[in-house]
């Protein structure tokens, strides 16, 4: 099938001159997501643009297919929005060294970065200039349909070991006790690896840390996962299969929550969000936290005040954050949440992820960068299907994955 990229360019609210005419000037802010993130997201930039009359805002926005490819473009053209959504990963492919974005730190006078903490503004933060400011905190977190794990007498499991034993009894009635995506799976994969293993997948330079051998460990477990009914085929998966109890359990980020959740309590079933699966006795315990998504600002904006005055809108001001509520996950804006507390709005599964990600803080570890990105874990998945599908050996399938992974 093949994937288009939906792509709208329009003014925010009332349509001004897109040049600057007296103290009206125009910054172009970009974005990507759903119909409804699209709405609400248009909705606040039109009550920003009124509040701020000599600021006119160019929006830019489309679904995620294409658009990674779209701001490659824009980054290597030097023709970035002024204020951008961004991916964590983006910040080591656009800015290793920190000149790829505007430094916000010479931003201290239009944006409240009293909000956050140090350690926070420190996932943005490269070679000492702030690029970015994390919207919310995101690990893969596994939710269940308790209902159906109950049916069958099994508690939610803990262990890999438990995920196996479930197989084994859910398997008889075509069910799997896991289905997720192909980012989801590399991931889980990688968790068990450090569990087993006690390696870091990522040099202290932030390069990828996987030889050979490794890779295979990671490969013969995807397997064994697969031939022992232990996981649904990433391809058969999607978020139906959970809403419908094909599947007992799925594996996700913080602010997919509700999404995949939601649905499933329609259909009338419980959600129980389990605790991060574990090895016992592993020295660590694999799973990592990042930002799920980061506002930046261009390096070449013509009008960095003005594109400041936004970005700090986005994250603190309270329009912004009532029409936002929890969809990008819960805010890391300590003014943000006040404004979801006051107005009872801090509910819902991705709260409730978001808990067991800060009981766990202490444990989790910090992403790099380079797990984000589509070589890496896009490539793993991919390459492992010649091998699944008996289209190339074991060797040859781990060569091709080392070869994708680390290419140029």
């Amino acid at each position: 099938m093949m994937l288009f990229l939906l792509f709208v360019i329009s003014g925010c609210g009332e349509q001004k001159t897109d040049m600057a005419v007296g103290d009206t000037i125009t910054i172009e802010y970009s974005w990507w997501g759903d119909d409804s993130r699209n709405q609400y997201t248009l909705d606040a930039v039109d009550i920003f643009e009124k509040e701020n009359p000599e600021i006119n805002v160019k929006c830019k926005y489309g679904v995620w297919n294409g658009y990674e490819k779209r701001q490659h473009i824009y980054m290597k053209s030097q023709e970035t929005p002024d204020v951008m959504l961004i991916n964590y990963g983006w910040l080591d492919t656009y800015s290793s060294d920190g000149s790829g974005f505007y430094d916000l730190n010479t931003l201290s006078d239009y944006i409240d970065f009293e909000n956050y903490t140090e350690e926070e503004l420190a996932f943005g933060t490269k070679n000492g200039r702030l690029n970015a400011v994390p919207i919310a905190f995101n690990t893969e977190t596994f939710y269940y349909n308790e209902t159906l794990w109950n049916s069958y007498g099994l508690s939610i499991p803990r262990t890999w070991d438990d995920l196996f034993d479930a197989a084994r009894i859910m398997s008889k009635d075509g069910v799997y006790p896991l289905g997720m995506t192909k980012k989801s799976l590399f991931f889980m994969l990688l968790s068990h690896y450090i569990q087993t293993t006690g390696n870091d997948p990522v040099k202290s330079d932030g390069t990828l840390n996987l030889n050979k051998e490794q890779i295979g460990d990671m490969l013969d477990f995807y397997k064994e996962l697969l031939d022992k009914k232990v996981l649904m085929s990433v391809d058969s998966f999607n978020r139906n299969a959970f809403a419908s109890g094909e599947v007992g359990g799925t594996l996700a980020w913080v602010s997919d929550a509700g999404g995949y959740c939601d649905p499933l309590k329609e259909n009338g079933y419980d959600v129980k969000i389990g605790e991060y699966i574990c090895e016992p006795g592993a020295k660590s315990l694999g799973w990592f936290v990042k930002p799920a998504t980061m506002y930046a600002i261009s390096n070449n904006t013509e009008h960095p005040e003005a594109a400041a005055k936004l970005l700090n809108y986005l994250l603190n001001g309270e329009e912004m954050t009532l029409r936002q509520g929890t969809e990008k996950g819960v805010p890391i804006s300590s003014s943000a949440l006040a404004v979801l507390d006051e107005h009872d709005m801090l509910t819902g599964f991705e709260v409730q992820a978001d808990a067991m990600r800060k009981e766990n803080s202490d444990k989790l570890s910090i992403m790099a960068p380079i797990l984000e990105s589509e070589d890496v874990y896009g490539s793993f998945k991919s390459d492992s299907d010649y091998y699944l599908y008996d289209k190339l050996s074991r060797d040859e399938t781990i060569d091709r994955i080392y070869s994708d992974m680390y290419k140029e």
